[in-house]
């Protein structure tokens, strides 16, 4: 499991998605139109690209929706011998030190940055499915694109660009989805580094001091983060209301992510291929 990275003590901009299933469509759009590179799904979720930093060419990035900026491993800003500045991000449920840095240009897909502002961490410190990558790419890259697909069949990721890059919104800070649990309306930050649905326990039982839950609660440990397994009746993502197996964990300092009842893993769709239309604001699966 990744830890999503979100920059603490700044005005989020939250990207609101609705969702269209896409079981009866032939295809999520002409991919042969778009710029495309294969990725390795890795543990099952994550999907894991190569790309290049400076003049370090075959880096391995994890793509993570769930992240709001991109991040560098330690290893990779010594070697470009880095100028870095302390920081903090809000990491689940507490605020960890970082540095900032910023990189002459990163190369990945359709995608050159130029000078582009970085975060910097010993990443096999957040989470052990990131020991063996070089980065992360977050919101601030991904969200530069008019759509972005995500194929797990094929193990392809590909973009649709924006026209006017110079005229688009800026990348949002994170995006939510409506999930409803046992009729109450939550908002889940959309992650595909992460492979489950994740729920701040305090938030939730604010809206549902009566919640319902079946059978044994099981105290499950993921990297630093410490969750209980429960089974959740009453929860409806698209379609009728089911039964879904969740970690329920504490909220993030009082004050952070405000509207954000925790995370909903891409992993959790069972998708074959995924849109994000960040222009219209729908995901929509196959």
């Amino acid at each position: 499991m990744l830890h999503a990275m979100l920059l603490a003590g700044r005005t989020a901009l939250v990207l609101g998605f609705l969702f269209t299933s896409l079981a009866d469509a032939q295809d999520l759009g002409n991919s042969a139109a778009r710029p495309t590179m294969p990725f390795q799904l890795v543990s099952g979720f994550l999907v894991v690209v190569k790309g290049q930093v400076g003049d370090l060419d075959g880096l391995k990035f994890i793509l993570d929706t769930g992240t709001s900026y991109t991040m560098i491993d330690r290893k990779v800003a010594d070697r470009l011998r880095l100028r870095r500045r302390p920081g903090k991000i809000t990491n689940f449920d507490r605020d960890v030190p970082i540095d900032w840095a910023e990189i002459p240009n990163l190369r990945l897909g359709p995608f050159q940055t130029g000078a582009f502002r970085v975060l910097v961490a010993k990443l096999g410190e957040y989470s052990r499915f990131a020991e063996n990558v070089d980065g992360i790419i977050g919101l601030d890259l991904l969200g530069r694109s008019k759509k972005f697909f995500i194929d797990y069949e094929k193990q392809t990721v590909s973009w649709e660009l924006a026209e006017d890059r110079a005229g688009a919104p800026p990348s949002p800070t994170y995006f939510a989805i409506p999930f409803i649990v046992q009729g109450y309306p939550v908002r889940l930050i959309l992650d595909t580094g992460f492979q489950g649905i994740l729920l701040y326990k305090e938030r939730l039982r604010q809206r549902l001091p009566n919640l319902r839950t079946e059978g044994e609660e099981i105290e499950v440990g993921m990297g630093r983060l410490q969750t209980t397994q429960v089974k959740l009746p009453g929860v409806c993502l698209f379609g009728p209301e089911t039964v879904a197996t969740v970690f329920l964990t504490d909220g993030p300092v009082t004050g952070d992510l405000p509207g954000v009842d925790g995370y909903l893993g891409i992993a959790s769709l069972k998708a074959k291929r995924v849109e994000f239309d960040f222009a219209a604001r729908v995901l929509r699966w196959q």
